[in-house]
């Protein structure tokens, strides 16, 4: 017929279910938006400020953003004094010492030793923290295995993951016991040593912030030598002042062993980081280091060696930087790796201005600190330099 080219059935020319609903309702509301801002036109900004204001109040009394930033800070310090046992010792309005902290202190009966590291989300249990003679079974196991095993601990390959989660998991439960000893130091070294070789400079810096901590309060004759472990109140298992005394010196003597060295990677790393142009306390942290080392600490060879590294980067002395790299004490070279970089790049444009138009390729690979005797070496500093734009006779 003459009306079929005209008939839609069921309205299909109109969105179906919710979406026509959704729609109508949108453009209601839009009508009545524009009809308000029509009535409104006149009032100009009192009315904008009276929508402010009604807004506003939708935040102010009980349940609005103030109410719910106070009770969240009141809750935050209830979990803290609830975490750390205060109301079990005397109440919230006590004034803490040093008997209560020990009171507070977790005293770990873990006899596993073995143990991945998870981030604590509630208050430590004293079955799943192992205590020091524990942790120091453990320490040794790990140090034999990654060192003299080749990363085989109990007859299975390991990877580096895996030996950080057990370092952490040490780390956890030295803190939560206090224990602030030659033992933590020795913790806090070997991860930052291992994490140096495998190229974790994050976690090398957790360690080495830890250990400056750890240092500073066993010099100043802060050590916890029995925290963490079982203490009698009275005073009839009290050891004599004299032997306490040789305790403490033969624990500061042996935590204090190594400081020289981390002090010396310590400067090196804020040399690195001192080439970050995101980073702006890196010199400042080198001159705070620079004016508390005594006479003594400046002779000694690691730190001696650090202080020169800093000149020769701060004097774009390149020579000089990669003859101090090749003759690098302990492990301060993996540190001067993460330096080379730089210091390649703007050697190579120095010499470049200096020797233009045409200079040895040998001399620059020598000069940049690559091995030419090595061919693989010596190729892939030729790569480097094709890569940074420079032409060799015969390309």
């Amino acid at each position: 017929t003459e009306g079929e080219d005209d008939y839609v059935p069921l309205a299909l020319n109109q969105p179906l279910g919710t979406k026509n609903k959704k729609k109508q309702k949108k453009t209601a509301k839009r009508a009545s938006s524009s009809s308000s801002l029509g009535k409104n036109a006149m009032s100009g900004f009192d009315s904008n400020q009276s929508r402010l204001s009604e807004r506003a109040h939708r935040f102010q009394g009980k349940g609005g953003i103030l109410s719910a930033v106070a009770s969240t800070a009141k809750s935050a310090a209830e979990n803290v004094e609830k975490y750390m046992g205060k109301t079990t010792i005397g109440g919230s309005n006590k004034q803490l010492d040093e008997r209560d902290y020990e009171e507070m202190t977790v005293k770990g009966t873990c006899r596993t030793l073995e143990k991945e590291y998870l981030r604590l989300t509630s208050p430590p249990r004293e079955e799943l923290v192992r205590p020091q003679a524990i942790l120091q079974r453990h320490l040794e196991n790990l140090k034999r295995s990654y060192y003299e095993l080749g990363k085989v601990h109990n007859g299975r390959n390991r990877e580096y993951d895996w030996y950080c989660s057990q370092f952490k998991a040490l780390r956890q439960d030295l803190t939560v016991q206090r224990i602030q000893n030659a033992f933590a130091v020795d913790v806090y070294e070997t991860h930052a040593k291992v994490a140096l070789e495998e190229d974790d400079i994050n976690e090398y810096n957790q360690s080495q912030t830890q250990l400056k901590e750890l240092y500073d309060l066993i010099d100043n004759g802060g050590s916890a030598l029995g925290r963490g472990r079982n203490s009698s109140s009275g005073g009839k298992q009290q050891q004599s002042k004299g032997k306490q005394r040789r305790e403490r010196e033969e624990n500061r003597r042996e935590a204090l062993k190594h400081r020289n060295e981390f002090i010396a990677y310590r400067i090196i790393y804020y040399v690195f980081l001192s080439g970050n142009r995101k980073y702006e306390g890196g010199s400042s942290d080198i001159f705070k280091i620079m004016l508390q080392l005594t006479p003594e600490q400046r002779k000694d060879e690691c730190i001696h060696h650090a202080l020169l590294v800093r000149a020769a980067v701060a004097d774009n002395d390149y020579h000089k930087f990669f003859q101090l790299q090749d003759a690098a004490p302990n492990m301060s070279d993996y540190l001067m790796d993460k330096i080379v970089p730089s210091v390649r790049q703007g050697a190579l444009q120095r010499i470049c201005k200096a020797y233009r138009p045409s200079v040895s390729a040998d001399f620059v690979l020598k000069e940049l600190g690559f091995d030419v005797e090595n061919k693989e070496e010596a190729a892939g500093g030729r790569a480097w330099m094709e890569g940074c734009g420079c032409r060799f006779d015969g390309d």
